[in-house]
């Protein structure tokens, strides 16, 4: 299923002052990335009047802001967008936060957006601003109705009077759009991150694909024939943690639905493997080729999502085929036993090794089948291998 929010565009303005620090400013980044992530599908190209358009404006002293414009065509997927807010760096000087205001609307809203989109602000500061800044700058967003600003603040300052009053101006003095936290931290929390999903899309529309409903498919196949099923698993930080418990108990679901083999080398039944994967040498043997089910789901309850940085398929395929269907050069797979290869990946992945890695699996004559989860995929990446894959 997707999720639609209509057309938003959003404009994040994060303090990338030097009492910030590296590590909280990271934090900053970590929340606007899971932040889009709740929020269903990107806009396909800046004039799209369907999707989520996002902008991020970093500050610090004046003349050293930094923008990831809305209208930026390079930016037209999830992706491409989080490798742009990676790569921002710190700036470590003073705090300019009117002047940045002024900033964002100017130079990211007033003139870039859409006509029928709802504009939404996220301003994140960690102290009071520079008092060579102009202080009735606070409010420049508040000129446009049509703007709905959000202002978080963070550190203890903000328990003093006038330090809440300067969030206030800057939120339109709307208490609702004001949150005061003391830990940058409590940013990429779960219940806050709920909360801004719900501020910023208050009425998403579920739309789930019109798929005949279809009972036990493939495990009544598995009865009257040997198949050898190895599951590789994206375990990278796009999955995400929800993503990566939603595929365990699939899995899980599936060994106790199917009729396993009753020994290793026997003509009928099914027999599994799981093996997550991420960087090109980041592999986690869940559990290797077998038919006992106490195995398989002790292997599926011991595994941890590792949230690792990037999702390279090629060599993954690579390490399974050498260390899981081979142990000490001895063939592991089942004489005259289907082998099939089950993706479960984000859509998104490295193509280095892509090539060998197909080769090395239709070597072995396996069936592969990949299953995508959310809307941001690489098709082309996926179909590279069009002749084995089977989405």
């Amino acid at each position: 299923c997707e999720k639609r929010c209509g057309a938003l565009d959003i404009v994040f303005v994060i303090d990338s002052s030097e009492s910030v620090g590296l590590t909280n400013f990271t934090l900053e980044k970590n929340f606007v990335i899971n932040t889009i992530n709740r929020l269903g599908s990107m806009a396909t190209h800046p004039h799209s009047e369907t999707g989520t358009r996002v902008g991020v404006v970093q500050y610090s002293h004046n003349g050293t802001f930094e923008a990831i414009r809305l209208n930026d065509s390079n930016i037209d997927s999830i992706a491409a967008f989080k490798v742009a807010v990676k790569n921002l760096q710190w700036i470590a000087g003073g705090t300019w936060t009117p002047s940045a205001l002024k900033f964002a609307y100017d130079h990211l809203i007033r003139d870039s957006r859409r006509t029928r989109a709802k504009v939404s602000v996220v301003v994140i500061t960690d102290g009071r601003f520079d008092p060579r800044d102009d202080d009735s700058l606070l409010t420049y967003l508040c000129a446009d109705p049509s703007v709905d600003v959000n202002a978080i603040g963070v550190g203890d300052m903000f328990g003093r009077e006038g330090q809440h009053e300067s969030l206030e101006s800057i939120a339109c003095q709307r208490h609702d759009r004001v949150t005061g936290m003391t830990r940058f931290a409590d940013l990429v929390a779960d219940n806050f991150i709920d909360r801004m999903e719900t501020v910023l899309c208050p009425e998403p529309i579920i739309v789930c694909p019109d798929i005949p409903c279809v009972t036990e498919p493939a495990v009544a196949q598995c009865v009257d024939r040997p198949v050898d099923l190895v599951f590789l698993l994206d375990g990278s930080e796009r999955l995400g943690h929800e993503n990566f418990n939603q595929v365990r108990d699939f899995v899980q679901h599936l060994a106790n639905r199917l009729t396993l083999a009753q020994n290793k080398n026997a003509g009928q039944g099914a027999r599994m493997a799981l093996l997550q994967y991420g960087g090109e040498e980041e592999h986690h043997l869940a559990f290797y080729l077998t038919h006992d089910l106490p195995s398989i789901l002790e292997g599926l309850a011991s595994m941890d999502y590792h949230d690792m940085s990037s999702s390279v398929v090629g060599p993954a395929i690579s390490h399974t085929v050498d260390h899981v269907l081979l142990q000490l050069n001895v063939r592991q797979t089942r004489r005259n036993a289907e082998l099939n290869f089950v993706f479960i990946t984000d859509g998104v992945t490295g193509r280095k090794g892509l090539k060998e890695g197909v080769d090395a699996m239709r070597n072995n004559q396996a069936v592969s089948t990949v299953i995508a989860m959310g809307t941001d995929v690489e098709q082309e990446a996926l179909e590279k291998s069009r002749g084995s894959y089977q989405r």
